[in-house]
């Protein structure tokens, strides 16, 4: 039997003690003792637990943001760490190891799982990887928290033949999914209501409860709503009364402008709030029609905006290899040799989609106007279809919102902090350009995207760029926070040391493993298995 099969039997002895990178408070020095995983005894699961076996995990931004925080982070709700430490990551793939009685019946070593992050247990969140100790390390404990949780078991089976890598990325790529799935609001149904109109008297009847006001606002207060609607609006009225949403509110702009220009709108609300500013028609139900689009256009031109980094090349990617996506894919970056690397890794891919995949950096051009007009000339007269802010910047806001096309959609997938202000053209909001923003997953997004990538639909280890032992993963940390690779950082967390290693330097030290490669360099099932094969104790 090889090495591999008896690994997917998971039926050894267990180990004494684990490893694992231990969290003792904010910064990198704090992440393991001595820039080292930290050894753990290894106690048999409590009857209330089962042990998992942590097979695969993807490095992922938002460790960087416990590690730059500490105890202070939200999730951790100001948690001790030097006195109660907790483990970073959630883009895990596991296999249970040990089975603790009350899960008897359930649960059988050998079960592989990926982990849907976000728990939640009788209304609490106790996200893996932040409250409950995550998978950078070489065993993990999960409770009735995530076995028997709000929503069922946050454990989700992985067939057998599914790679540990490829199941791992199915997190990260269910938070790019859901940014496409948004169930939006697109009808003026919220409880509380505002309605700014020279005339109500066509509107009293539709809205019996809603407070009138004139464009002068003559009489409204402080409070706030969880629907404006706004005849005719001026920028001023936009920027004063977006102040005045709630959360999971929308700003309806119906007909045109009564002014063109800028309003200060707060983005960071867009995504972390739910907030909507909603165009497109002259009346409500026009408005409602055009807005219920949450996809890529079909056959459409889309701009990906700062797409350099690992999620940015996921939605690259997306929109190259999703059925019916964009015929025309525009990725800028401030990184050509990021670029290169979304061209060599996509660029077959695409041509065998028939899609044109165009990339723009500032040093292809003499100066940044010259690539702004280029930017403007690859939109076609009538603008993007579709554009993807990818760097928290609010000037890129900005220039996506203006470069839209009319019912033209907007992702801010970039989390800027909710109170972050963006000018954005109240013109383009009254044509149909719609700006959402999400970077979360539900447990429903992860079950489809691991649907599809074990169906074959979505290739998930298109996505690595870099693959680690346990030991490699204190460096791949600061790799993430330094932004040195374009793709994700994978760590096998039962292979003790193997350096971090970048896909395009593997031939050179491990010709073997890099002999299964992809034709396009792209990390496979086959490439895992003879990594494994070779180099698991």
């Amino acid at each position: 039997m090889s090495k591999i099969d008896t690994f997917k039997e998971a039926n050894k002895a267990l180990p004494e003690t684990y490893r694992a990178w231990q969290v003792f408070g904010a910064g990198l020095e704090n992440v393991g003792k001595d820039g080292k995983p930290v050894s753990v005894p290894l106690r048999p699961p409590a009857r209330n637990e089962v042990l998992l076996r942590v097979d695969a995990l993807g490095l992922c931004l938002s460790d960087m943001k416990i590690i730059a925080q500490g105890g202070n982070h939200p999730r951790l709700r100001g948690r001790d760490l030097q006195n109660d430490p907790t483990v970073l990551g959630h883009e895990c793939a596991a296999t249970i190891v040990a089975v603790g009685h009350d899960w008897k019946n359930q649960f059988q070593p050998g079960q592989r799982f990926i982990v849907q992050a976000d728990i939640y247990y009788k209304g609490v969140g106790y996200a893996f990887g932040y409250m409950i100790p995550g998978g950078l390390a070489e065993y993990a404990y999960f409770d009735e928290r995530g076995l028997a949780g709000d929503e069922g078991c946050y454990l989700l089976p992985v067939q057998e033949g599914t790679g540990y890598s490829e199941a791992a990325l199915s997190e990260p790529w269910a938070c790019v999914e859901m940014s496409y799935a948004l169930e939006d609001r697109v009808e003026p149904t919220g409880k509380k209501q505002l309605i700014v109109t020279k005339d109500c008297s066509a509107c009293k009847e539709r809205f019996p409860g809603a407070t009138f006001v004139s464009p002068a606002l003559e009489g409204v207060g402080e409070e706030t709503y969880d629907d404006i609607i706004i005849a005719n609006p001026t920028p001023a009225l936009v920027e004063t009364l977006g102040a005045r949403l709630n959360p999971n509110g929308v700003m309806f702009l119906v007909g045109e402008p009564a002014e063109t220009g800028d309003a200060m709108i707060d983005v960071g609300a867009v995504h972390y709030q739910n907030k909507r500013y909603l165009g497109g028609g002259d009346t409500l139900d026009k408005i409602a029609e055009v807005n219920r689009r949450q996809d890529l256009l079909p056959g459409g031109t889309g701009l990906f905006i700062g797409a350099g980094g690992p999620m940015g090349q996921m939605h690259v990617q997306r929109a190259i290899e999703k059925q019916n996506g964009l015929g025309c894919v525009v990725v800028t970056d401030l990184d050509r040799k990021r670029l290169d690397h979304i061209e060599n890794r996509f660029g077959t891919l695409a041509r065998s989609r028939n899609v044109q995949l165009i990339t723009l950096a500032p040093t292809d051009f003499d100066s940044q106007e010259a690539m702004n007009a280029r930017i403007v000339e690859l939109g076609g007269p009538d603008g993007y279809s579709d554009v993807v802010v990818l760097a928290p910047v609010p000037a890129l806001v900005r220039q996506g919102a203006g470069l839209a096309a009319r019912n033209g959609f907007v992702n801010l997938f970039a989390g800027l902090a909710t109170g972050t202000k963006a000018p954005v053209p109240i013109e383009q909001l009254c044509r149909g350009v719609k700006m959402i923003g999400c970077s979360g997953s539900r447990i429903s997004d992860l079950r489809a995207v691991l649907a599809m990538v074990e169906g074959k639909a979505l290739e998930s280890n298109r996505s690595v760029a870099a693959i680690g032992g346990l030991d490699a993963a204190h460096l791949g940390l600061k790799s993430v926070k330094e932004a040195s690779y374009p793709g994700k950082i994978i760590i096998y967390t039962q292979v003790p040391s193997f350096p971090l290693t970048p896909l395009e330097k593997l031939a050179e030290t491990e010709p073997d493993i890099a002999a299964h490669l992809s034709e396009d360099g792209s990390w496979t099932n086959e490439t895992e298995r003879a990594f494994l094969e070779k180099y698991l104790p």
